[in-house]
């Protein structure tokens, strides 16, 4: 990647780890912005794989990326689902039983669209037990660190080995993020400011954009890379 698409990202891994950080606050005050952080992880991920072909990643290069991305997502769904065997050791409930059932072994030899239809299946299984998620220590973090990593992963899954993508796809997907971060997630996160303003001002600080080099430059609009 140039400088400037290296500087967008770090700008954009920022912004999407702070709101993970505060996600437990932010998320009962503006239950809205829950998508919109959602859909930029994804993006997140989208840009790092555009990036990752157009650099030429070689066949060895894909599949340890991939083999990272299924472990990351693999550990990540497995403290969520030690947390779920927890509630249903507590209240046992027929809709866990399933991935009450789930190893960590028996994911690991899940593959491609099988591992990725089971990582959303310990997701989709989580919402409706928050409350006793949380006595058991399982928080909105852990929750959006699954997210983050099926997202990582899913991205790896059916790609093909060797592929280099055009710059043009790197730059549409930097249109997207710079988007969704200046007209959704900017716009959600101001309504918050009177009541949070630690949190508000933390995201701002985090979408400062860093040049690879030369310090800091506030961001109004965040650049669009040029390919």
């Amino acid at each position: 990647m140039t400088d400037e698409e290296i500087n967008y990202r770090t700008m954009a891994r920022q912004a999407e780890r702070h709101l993970s950080t505060t996600r437990p606050t932010w998320e009962a005050a503006a239950p809205r912005l829950l998508p919109a952080f959602q859909r930029l992880t994804e993006l997140l991920a989208d840009f790092d794989e555009v990036a990752a072909q157009r650099a030429g990643l070689s066949s060895q290069g894909y599949t340890d990326a991939k083999d990272q991305a299924e472990a990351a997502a693999v550990a990540a769904a497995m403290r969520v689902v030690k947390g779920l065997r927890a509630v249903q050791l507590d209240a046992p409930s027929p809709d866990l039983l399933p991935i009450a059932g789930f190893s960590e072994s028996g994911l690991k030899r899940l593959r491609d669209e099988a591992l990725v239809q089971a990582l959303d299946a310990v997701r989709a299984a989580a919402p409706p037990h928050a409350a006793a998620l949380a006595e058991v220590r399982v928080t909105p973090a852990h929750l959006a660190a699954l997210d983050a990593a099926t997202a990582a992963y899913r991205t790896l899954v059916g790609t093909p080995r060797g592929q280099v993508l055009q710059g043009s796809a790197l730059r549409t997907t930097g249109k997207k993020l710079v988007s969704q971060l200046r007209d959704t997630l900017d716009t959600r996160l101001d309504t918050l400011e009177d009541d949070y303003p630690e949190l508000v001002a933390g995201y701002r600080q985090a979408r400062r954009l860093v040049q690879a080099g030369h310090g800091q430059a506030a961001v109004v609009a965040a650049p669009i890379p040029q390919v």
